[in-house]
């Protein structure tokens, strides 16, 4: 029988699905925030910031600490917490669902870090009850979510394959 080759995977959904609204809210805040003459290097930069994280994003199956390391760099150079936020908190809980306790652990501290030392970095103002700990929060739900989809993956979809073409075990 002539079927057709399905157009989206279940990997790939799964894959792009996250990635999608991240990098659309980041090309709209941009858009709206775009400003002409030598404000337009900075929007050169944002552009340029928003597209690391999205093609991290979009390998984070596979080096998932790897991506986030990317991304907090990124996130720790430019000053674009807006539209960054959210690629890291994907990262991490990336990192949480994929990766073991220890390395979780890790990437949650280093992550909480980078968070809370780049608007000092910046010469930002800080708030600690309107920036600081919202953001702590959103690292740790967020890995919190990495760590809940690690433990309750469903059996249908199975976990990545390890090396040797073995299935990884949750």
């Amino acid at each position: 029988m002539n079927e057709k080759p399905r157009r989206f995977t279940a990997s790939w959904v799964r894959a792009v699905a996250p990635v999608l609204p991240i990098a659309l809210f980041g090309a709209v805040w941009i858009a709206l925030h775009a400003t002409a003459g030598r404000g337009g290097t900075h929007t050169l930069f944002q552009v340029l910031a928003l597209t690391e994280c999205t093609i991290a994003l979009l390998l984070r199956g596979r080096k998932p600490v790897g991506t986030l390391a990317g991304i907090l760099v990124v996130y720790a150079l430019v000053d674009l917490d807006t539209i960054m936020i959210l690629a890291v908190l994907l990262a991490v809980a990336t990192v949480a669902d994929r990766r073991e306790r220890r390395t979780a652990a890790v990437a949650t501290l280093m992550t909480a870090s980078v968070v809370v030392v780049m608007p000092f970095l910046h010469g930002d103002r800080v708030s600690v009850p309107t920036g600081t700990l919202p953001h702590l929060a959103a690292v740790i739900l967020a890995v919190a979510l990495g760590a809940w989809v690690r433990a309750h993956r469903h059996p249908v979809i199975p976990a990545p394959a390890g090396p040797g073409g073995a299935t990884a075990t949750a």
